[in-house]
């Protein structure tokens, strides 16, 4: 049975790499009151065999999922209702689809219950005395709440009724208070998603008074004003949020308040006591300064941002017993995301030859359990992302060893089966090895260069692809192929009509000489921006081209930055001088200063220039050499004379000449020993003697097999027939068949498990 199942994942494979086995729907994280009823929605590209629901607690171990029945599944879409309940908690909702025994669970959706929770905001009373004509700035702490609480403030008016004032940003701003600003203010917190609106316990007593000279003072404390770490305060800011500070000093007379960002003297010099920056990015992050007088509030400006990974993971082939590295890019989002790696739907937990970090999954010693598909899940509180490789498990072949229960015990075993040697056989095997990650430079507005290296191991490639797509706004544009075959020998490409202040990525797949293909790892995002950086490295200069062979030139350059731009790499471009067609190129490293080219034509002239880059600018080209390749050697024509006596050949010719003989020689030597025992055989013999050696035909089976063969240099394997296996054909047998000896070795075919 397990059989089968294998031979049923390797049959899975090839289909999965073809049709890109994908989510086309994912369930989308909501928040909903007690009351409502949720959908969640799910959908696949292929059919599979099975398409279910899980769910657990948001805060729960990701190896206890639960399955829940859904309804409406066809294997392609499935709907999980939810009615929510007072008993019910935040939960993760993720759908799983199985082809066979490989899963792929899409990315889960988070279930808030929209509620409103006062019970940790305890009555508190606090006085707060302000000096006259300040600016007072006063917080109200936030409850906790799902989704956030909107916050607003009021005055009590002292006659049992309230003013409602105007503070869109939860934050009461008071400028040039007087003594007609005392009174008593508290705060209402409202869950917009569920309809609550609470009023907060804490109670602010603002008195106004004249103050004598004195120095500036902070109104607050800090546990008011935000969370506090290592001497500074925490600001967050959401996605598609600004940032907005208050700095709340007050003195006599009012102090003039000045902003600044650590590290960025770009900052304008502001002066009242609101610092607002929007839109607010990554590029903002940093440590933000309100002074005033000689005091001084910080804080640590952080964008928030959902996790995503950097590039794509590469499916992995392994053979078992053996290693396995699966690699899912770089890692990014704010707050630092927690990584899942999981396996067939559960969860891979390091130890035992597994380790786990961020970004990279290694497994020392495979099995077949390990085949499947691997997905590293990368988990804020603004949601998850993952990315996913197939992981091809090679098993170690069986040898015919493992069939020695089968051998009739009657059948006598002199010598023991031969060892089958793993080592080679690994060593042996047809490997897909990728290209690398590439490298991408620009060239223009509209044209960049894609670079890329590969292994000279595993099966020979036969041509390149390059791959790229737009992702600026979407990550769903499909890959476009250019549809030039790029020679082996080559590792870069043009690629043209892009379109400039758009982000990009390039994948290089190659095609080997089994026709078989692979994609390598996608780059990072590439940003064409238009007119690039204005800052070109220098151009090199040719020093000399001179010829190797009849199929290689040699090329020196000369380059040196003169303390402006150093170049990060050179393209070295060819072409024949008979040729109107484009150029090839190779790209080497930017301490290169030379190169030879191979795969030429020979007695070929080549016109040959370099240009120096950088990723956003190249230089101009070099002045043009020619350089023309060696004549290829010519053979003469040779006449074939008989060797005389007295001259020895050695080589090929002498040992198939001497191997004929000895086959020869020893084909007639079994021969004859083939019939001095049918002629023993004819012989009157006693019972007994026949009864114990031959079953009473006179047939000697043989305890050692031969292999004749007319090849003296055979080796085990090859086409040959073995004597023991000759049975039937002995002469004297009378007739009888033995069928209780096999007649073939049992060696088990290798298959490949996913």
């Amino acid at each position: 049975m397990a059989v089968h199942l294998h031979l049923l994942l390797v049959a899975i494979v090839p289909v999965l790499a073809e049709i890109e086995m994908e989510f086309t729907k994912y369930p989308e994280s909501v928040a909903a009151p007690v009351g409502d009823e949720v959908t969640f929605e799910c959908a696949v590209r292929v059919p599979g065999e099975r398409l279910q629901w899980r769910w657990k607690a948001a805060d729960g171990d990701w190896r206890q999922w639960k399955e829940i029945p859904a309804r409406d599944n066809d294997g392609v879409s499935t709907k999980l209702v939810v009615d929510i309940n007072e008993n019910m908690v935040d939960g993760l909702y993720q759908c799983v689809i199985w082809y066979g025994a490989i899963s792929l669970v899409s990315i889960p959706a988070k279930l808030s219950i929209a509620r409103l929770d006062i019970t940790q905001n305890t009555p508190e009373k606090r006085v707060i005395t302000a000096p006259l004509y300040n600016t007072v700035v006063l917080h109200c702490k936030e409850p906790k709440s799902e989704p956030p609480a909107v916050l607003s403030w009021w005055k009590d008016n002292g006659k049992g009724s309230r003013k409602q004032l105007d503070t869109p940003h939860g934050v009461l701003v008071i400028h040039n208070v007087t003594v007609a600003d005392d009174g008593t203010y508290g705060c209402a917190a409202t869950n917009e998603i569920s309809g609550q609106s609470i009023d907060l316990p804490e109670r602010t007593y603002l008195r106004v008074q004249h103050e004598g000279n004195g120095g500036a003072r902070f109104l607050e404390t800090e546990e008011y004003v935000g969370k506090y770490e290592k001497e500074v305060l925490i600001a967050p800011v959401g996605p598609d949020d600004g940032l907005r500070l208050w700095c709340g000093a007050v003195g006599t007379p009012p102090p003039k308040v000045t902003w600044s960002k650590e590290g960025s003297p770009s900052l304008p010099r502001r002066h009242d006591h609101t610092l607002t920056v929007s839109p607010f990015t990554t590029e903002d992050e940093g440590i933000y300064s309100c002074s005033a007088n000689g005091i001084r509030r910080s804080w640590k400006a952080i964008s928030l941002q959902p996790p995503h990974w950097e590039g794509s993971a590469g499916s992995v082939n392994a053979s078992e017993g053996g290693s396995a590295h699966i690699a899912c890019g770089r890692l990014y989002g704010q707050p630092p995301p927690a990584v899942h790696w999981i396996l067939n739907a559960e969860v891979i937990e390091s130890g035992k030859g597994v380790r786990a970090t961020d970004s990279d999954l290694y497994i020392d010693h495979v099995e077949k359990r390990h085949a499947g598909i691997v997905q590293c899940f990368a988990c804020n509180e603004l949601g998850c992302a993952y990315d996913a490789a197939m992981l091809t498990v090679v098993p170690v072949q069986i040898s015919e060893q493992d069939y020695t229960a089968d051998i009739p015990k009657s059948m006598h075993i002199s010598q023991p089966p031969k060892k089958h040697n793993r080592k080679n056989s690994r060593k042996n095997k047809a490997v897909l090895i990728a290209p690398t990650r590439p490298n991408v430079t620009r060239l223009s507005d509209e044209r960049v260069m894609v670079s890329w290296t590969h292994s000279k191991h595993g099966l020979p490639i036969r041509f390149f692809k390059v791959q790229y797509r737009e992702v600026t706004n979407s990550s769903n544009v499909n890959w476009k192929t250019a549809t030039d075959e790029i020679k082996s020998s080559t590792n870069s490409y043009e690629i043209s009509g892009l379109l400039p202040d758009k982000y990009y990525k390039f994948r290089i797949a190659a095609v080997y000489s089994n026709q078989d293909n692979k994609l390598g790892r996608s780059s990072p995002k590439f940003y064409l921006r238009r007119g690039g950086s204005g800052t070109r490295p220098r151009t090199p200069n040719i020093a000399m081209a001179v010829a190797l062979s009849p199929h290689s030139l040699y090329l020196n350059w000369t380059w040196s930055s003169e303390g402006g731009v150093e170049a990060e790499g050179f393209y070295v471009y060819f072409r024949a001088v008979s040729s109107a067609g484009a150029y090839e190129k190779v790209n080497v490293d930017g301490s290169a200063r030379s190169l030879s080219i191979s795969h030429l034509a020979p007695d070929t002239a080549y016109e040959l220039k370099l240009q120096a880059y950088t990723t956003q600018a190249p230089s101009g080209f070099s002045s043009r050499l020619v350089a023309k390749t060696l004549r290829a050697a010519t053979t003469e024509p040779t006449t074939t004379v008989s060797p005389s006596e007295d001259v020895k050949e050695e080589g090929p010719t002498t040992l198939v000449t001497a191997g004929g003989i000895v086959g020869a020689t020893a084909l007639l030597l079994i021969l004859a020993v083939t019939l001095l025992l049918c002629k023993r055989s004819r012989r009157p013999a006693s019972k007994e003697k026949g009864s114990a050696e031959g079953g009473g035909n006179g047939y000697m089976p043989a305890k050692v097999p031969i292999t004749i063969t007319a090849n003296p240099m055979h080796t085990e394997g090859e086409a040959g027939v073995e004597m023991s296996f000759l049975h039937n054909n002995n002469c004297g047998n009378n007739g009888t068949n033995d069928d209780t000896l096999p007649h073939s070795r049992k060696n088990g075919p290798s298959r490949q498990y996913v």
